[in-house]
């Protein structure tokens, strides 16, 4: 069942609307005793704290949605830029997951009306791993599309417009032939 294209590109966009879902919600939380703000809590969103991850999980889906249409060629690239995006969404979260005082700093420094970051004492709580978990598994679906796309064409030849040739229209127009003439009327 994982092999099957249908549920691999599910996962991705699971995966990715995962990411999104949790992005909203609170990943670090920590104080800050400035002269400004006093001895304050300091909260921040996954967006706020690791700015990336939404469009990250949007070229996933974008990716994933690109690899079930395209052709072979451009299936390979979408597959590559949407595996380099997970991984990239990985290190976003990372970076958060690793130094959850570094991260909450401009927040806290924005807080009080200022550039640059204040030093803060913080924690991250479930979110960042969810988010993870999410950017992972879209990029383990995208490694199985990837194992599977030589066994899975692309669509097929039925969605193509019939009595059209493969030539663009520009390429007709240029031959002196009319792209939007589908052949004699059905009145005459």
């Amino acid at each position: 069942m994982l092999r099957r294209r249908g549920v691999l590109i599910l996962l991705v966009v699971l995966g990715a609307l995962v990411v999104i879902a949790t992005a909203s919600r609170t990943w670090v939380s920590g104080s800050v005793d400035d002269v400004v703000l006093g001895q304050t809590s300091v909260s921040a969103s996954g967006s706020e704290v690791a700015g990336g991850v939404v469009a990250l999980a949007l070229v996933v889906v974008a990716g994933a949605v690109a690899s079930a249409t395209a052709g072979p060629r451009a299936r390979v690239v979408a597959l590559v830029l949407t595996l380099l995006a997970s991984l990239g969404g990985v290190a976003l979260v990372a970076r958060v997951l690793l130094d959850p005082d570094a991260a909450l700093g401009p927040v806290a420094a924005a807080a009080a009306g200022r550039t640059g970051s204040i030093e803060t004492h913080a924690a991250a709580n479930a979110w960042p791993w969810t988010a993870t978990a999410g950017f992972v598994l879209a990029g383990l679906a995208v490694a199985g599309l990837a194992r599977a796309r030589r066994a899975a064409p692309g669509l097929s030849s039925r969605y193509e417009a019939p009595g059209r040739s493969s030539a663009s229209d520009w390429d007709q127009l240029t031959a002196g032939e009319d792209p939007t003439d589908v052949g004699p009327s059905s009145r005459e």
